[in-house]
């Protein structure tokens, strides 16, 4: 099971929803400020955590803002007690998974609870295999990148050759190089490990040092 928080400055609400939830067989962690949880709390890990938006100081949309810009794993659910329409629609521009009003019917937050924590863990595998891609792409020379471009455009060897101005066998030797660094055998995998994170590639158009 994944972590499980509550943000709550509502000391009575606190405990209930923690009896509901250790009901169910979920524990979690209580804190009764924004300040509070992130003093304490790991924001890069995967976690779910059920977020009260009225409180004092920091509120629950400005510490959802926060996980946001931080690029945080966290999945969160909104809690509110006089919830409104252009309340849960804002809560959900700014990144919440779920919006729900209390008293929170205990099971559908179970349910929510269930489908927070599948979205987080796979938000964390996206942030994990993009942290990787990055440094195997932080690994290439400029030449490879080059060369790394243009084999992602499907031209052949003795194409990009001529464009990069290089001897056949030594973009061969570069081609080798790319494959090895991105851990993949063919263009094919290289083509398909990169479908969705192209916009990792900074391609360097100066000369290679």
């Amino acid at each position: 099971m994944t972590q499980l928080y509550l943000v709550d400055d509502d000391q009575d609400v606190l405990d209930s929803l923690s009896w509901m939830l250790e009901g169910m067989g979920l524990s979690c962690q209580g804190f009764n400020s924004a300040d509070n949880f992130l003093q304490k709390v790991d924001i890069t890990l995967p976690a779910v955590l059920l977020l009260d938006i009225k409180m004092p100081g920091m509120d629950g949309i400005a510490l959802l803002t926060h996980l946001s810009q931080a690029q945080s794993p966290i999945t969160v659910i909104m809690l509110t007690g006089h919830g409104t329409i252009a309340m849960a629609v804002h809560s959900i521009q700014q990144g919440a998974f779920n919006f729900l009003e209390k008293p929170v019917d205990g099971d559908k937050l179970r349910t929510l609870v269930a489908e927070a924590e599948a979205h987080t863990l796979e938000k964390w595998q996206q942030k994990s295999l993009q942290s990787d891609l990055l440094q195997r792409l932080a690994s290439l020379s400029q030449r490879e990148t080059q060369v790394m471009e243009r084999i992602l455009e499907g031209k052949m060897n003795k194409v990009i050759a001529a464009e990069l101005d290089i001897a056949q066998r030594t973009l061969e030797l570069h081609r080798q190089k790319v494959m090895q660094k991105m851990q993949v055998s063919n263009a094919a995998e290289l083509a398909w490990l990169l479908a969705d994170y192209k916009h990792l590639i900074q391609l360097k158009g100066a000369e290679p040092c």
